[in-house]
């Protein structure tokens, strides 16, 4: 494929990626976190999720092709990418479903997020003290009774 065909293509890709994410903030499955400089427990979870997508051991959906598209990975299931359409095998295994990603602890209530790297949206949940410790709270959200900095 000519390199700029693909570049437009990843283009194309990266924002279907957004609207993606927008779609299942406004479904009120998830936080979106606009940065465009992750930093911390999210950049080594992304390194993670390519480096195993990446691997010999990786495993993807049939409709993942070389195309550029959006495909979907998680934290909780290292080595897997899947399309749209195939989202739902990335479900959390029934003990997964209430552990924290980043300290592993089962809560009752985790928050769901999910950070976009170009066409690829890599799915996370953390628990609430987890996400003011990697600083992905929602802006101004209190923590222990306080109002959080911007």
């Amino acid at each position: 494929m000519n390199p700029t065909a693909l570049a437009d293509q990843l283009t194309a890709a990266a924002r279907d990626a957004r609207r993606h994410l927008d779609t299942i903030a406004a479904a009120g499955h998830g936080t979106v976190h606009p940065t465009t400089d992750p930093t911390g427990w999210l950049v080594g979870q992304i390194l993670r999720t390519v480096a195993a997508l990446t691997s010999p051991t990786a495993r993807a959906c049939r409709h993942v092709t070389a195309a550029p598209r959006v495909l979907h990975a998680a934290v909780w299931a290292p080595g897997i990418v899947v399309c749209p359409a195939c989202v739902r095998h990335l479900a959390p295994a029934p003990g997964e479903d209430n552990r924290c990603d980043r300290c592993r602890r089962t809560v009752a209530q985790l928050h769901p997020s999910t950070v976009a790297l170009g066409p690829l949206l890599i799915g996370y949940g953390l628990c609430r003290r987890c996400q003011h410790t990697a600083g992905l709270a929602p802006p101004g959200e209190r923590v222990e009774g306080r109002r959080q900095p911007r």
